[in-house]
């Protein structure tokens, strides 16, 4: 396949058939000079968009008709090449307003034929399942013929979350055995429809050049269920992009949570964000130079190819300031690419999801926990990746079973010989379990789940000081129910669960809140042998939610107790972010301190926060180490069989290369 580059802009284009001077001021030397300047060396660009209309001279679909240069999609791959900058190409799916209005008849419905998607000022939904599909197939056909390009962007390949209801799908769920009335079986039909699109269209672009990589944009939550997850469609892609733009409704947890998952899966990525202050088509909102410093570097320091995505204005002049905005981002990734290359991420913690394979249903998908877990980790320091149960387990020292992990007979068969292995387990909740089972069929199981807690609100309580440092002796209130639990032989009760008077009704209630701790219930709360620890509360949710320190001080000192010499150590505040990767025999430590902040509706940044006396110490021999892209070096020590460095001020962000001899 060919490569995917490291500083790409996603150049959006949507423009209504209202405006009628679309590209009146497109200048092609200028187009092509302005991203080079900013150190951009991909950006894709717009064969059509979301209002329906195409860019270049087509008999399958209809030009725009304000477009004043005939070819505006061929003029800007002609200047981007005219600058070594690799061009891709864009075309929508889903979302296309002139079909929509052109054939009814083709749009995505609801159960009770009501129409998907906005009536006014907002996008209609197409059914993939439909003769649309043939038609898009068509264009895709004529863009591959007419022109010449290095990626093809393929947007908005999705059907509604709860299903299609229109005619072909009901057929289709028919000839299936689904049953229409059902949202699970609305949910896998869609699946299937969007699946068996993206078959057809990397057909077709294979047809054309086998080497050409293309992307289906489509949500990508995390999920287990074989039929929901990437897996299922990932050998039709040639390369993955996790869209997240942190100041939209993606927020600031988004982009790790998958990264951490896709990091690891043998694929090329890349993870947009947007120069935009909100989110896409912000016309005018400009976004705050550290808020996409930060985010750009995030993205860099696990691996990740960057993209910002920008829109074009409709007459095809792009705006000085945004790209002296991207340019001054980018020059700073440029220097550091030496580093980022040829890296693999360096994870001994492995987070286990289960989405989508719970009681709630086969589709759900409530990643919650799963967010909760990863702000720990990263919080702390830790190195981890997120898995599934098809993933290598073996790679890891320690898995996270974060509140609702059920254990099919393929994770039970894995997670056996993983602690067989030495291995090592924090759990919580339901996770352990079977569906529809009180016993955990992994041997040295500290546990035997007994139900739910009878109360909505329980209290933990510390035995004897068992839960480590910074436990203090005191009733922590658990705001989410917690399971009822039995010890098993060989498990050592750290905290009990402490039940309230009375549940709290609107006839039995005390003050504003939850009713005080009253009595022992002689549950066990947290549990732990050799190999386990386990919370009885979903504790991983609960910190999403409610951001309660004692949650993370409970599970950090589990942790500690399993896995007493971590792979990184560092004297870092909770707000600091630390990636590890290996670059051959060496490390690279990227280090970020930047810190989003709540002070509108959405989350900012508005400064790089700096640092002093930062130590790090990595269990590795180092033979030396310096700072990058500056070549500053680091004076290294060692002890207990760690290489330690300090890095005496920190500004916003900064990249060491530890020079290792190689592992025995």
């Amino acid at each position: 396949m060919k490569p995917v580059p490291f500083r790409d802009v996603h150049l959006d284009f949507h423009t209504s058939g209202l405006i009628l001077d679309v590209g009146a001021d497109f200048d092609p030397e200028e187009f092509g000079r302005t991203f080079a300047e900013a150190h951009v060396n991909s950006v894709c660009v717009f064969a059509r968009c979301h209002h329906g209309y195409c860019y270049y001279p087509t008999k399958i679909g209809t030009p725009h008709p304000g477009l004043t240069r005939p070819d505006l999609l061929g003029d800007m791959i002609k200047a981007l090449r005219a600058f070594n900058i690799s061009p891709g190409v864009y075309t929508t799916v889903v979302w296309d307003e002139l079909t929509s209005q052109l054939h009814p008849e083709w749009r995505q419905v609801t159960i009770d034929k009501t129409f998907i998607g906005g009536e006014c000022a907002g996008w209609k939904w197409l059914c993939m399942n439909t003769p649309y599909a043939e038609w898009v197939e068509d264009h895709v056909r004529e863009v591959l013929s007419g022109y010449s390009f290095d990626r093809l962007f393929v947007d908005i390949v999705m059907q509604w979350q709860d299903g299609c209801a229109c005619d072909y799908c009901l057929a289709d769920m028919e000839k299936s055995g689904l049953d229409p009335k059902s949202p699970s079986d609305r949910r896998l039909e869609a699946m299937r429809v969007r699946s068996r699109f993206i078959e057809s269209i990397a057909r077709v672009v294979r047809e054309y050049d086998p080497e050409l990589p293309v992307y289906f944009n489509r949500p990508w939550p995390l999920s287990a269920h074989l039929e929901a997850t990437l897996r299922r469609d990932l050998s039709h892609y040639g390369y993955m992009i996790i869209e997240s733009l942190p100041s939209g409704f993606w927020g600031y947890n988004h982009f790790p949570l998958l990264a951490h998952y896709f990091m690891h899966k043998g694929i090329p990525a890349e993870s947009h964000t947007g120069r935009f202050h909100t989110s896409w088509g912000d016309f005018g909102g400009l976004k705050n130079q550290a808020a996409l410093e930060y985010e750009c570097l995030r993205i860099v320091s696990r691996g990740i190819r960057c993209g910002v995505g920008d829109q074009l204005h409709p007459r095809g002049r792009l705006e000085p300031s945004t790209y002296k905005l991207i340019g001054s981002v980018y020059k700073q990734i440029e220097s550091l690419e030496p580093w980022l290359v040829d890296t693999e991420p360096v994870a001994e913690i492995g987070i286990v999801t289960a989405v989508g394979t719970g009681p709630e249903g086969v589709l759900e998908t409530d990643q919650t926990s799963e967010e909760g877990a990863m702000r720990m980790l990263m919080e702390l320091g830790h190195q981890f990746l997120i898995v599934d149960e098809w993933d290598d387990l073996s790679r890891f020292r320690l898995l996270i079973l974060p509140d609702h992990v059920y254990l099919s007979d393929g994770l039970v068969d894995k997670l056996d010989r993983f602690l067989d292995q030495g291995g090592k387990i924090v759990a919580s909740h339901a996770s352990g379990r079977r569906l529809k089972s009180d016993i955990c069929p992994l041997s040295g199981w500290p546990a035997r789940w007994t139900g739910e807690s009878r109360y909505s609100v329980n209290y933990l309580r510390p035995v004897s000081r068992k839960l480590g440092p910074d436990i203090e002796e005191y009733d922590y209130v658990l705001y989410d129910p917690a399971a009822s639990v039995e010890a098993l032989s060989g498990a050592n009760v750290l905290a009990t669960i402490i039940e309230p008077y009375f549940e709290r009704t609107a006839a039995h209630f005390c003050s504003h809140r939850q009713t005080p701790p009253a009595r022992d219930s002689g549950r066990p709360a947290v549990l732990e042998t050799e190999s386990i620890a386990y919370f009885a509360a979903p504790i991983f949710r609960a910190y999403r939610r409610f951001g309660n320190l004692v949650y993370k001080l409970l599970v950090r000192n589990a942790i500690n107790r399993l896995m007493p010499n971590p792979m990184l150590r560092h004297n870092l505040p909770s707000t600091a972010e630390v990636a590890v990767r290996r670059q051959g025999n060496n490390y690279v430590v990227h280090l970020l301190h930047y810190v989003p902040q709540r002070r509108a509706d959405i989350d900012t940044v508005e400064d790089a926060l700096p640092l002093t006396d930062v130590q790090l110490g990595l269990h590795a021999y180092g033979t030396g180490a310096y700072l990058v892209p500056e070549r500053e070096e680091l004076a290294v020590r060692h002890k207990d069989g760690y290489t330690y460095v300090t890095i005496p001020v920190v500004k916003g962000h900064a990249h060491i290369m530890l020079e290792a001899e190689p592992s025995p």
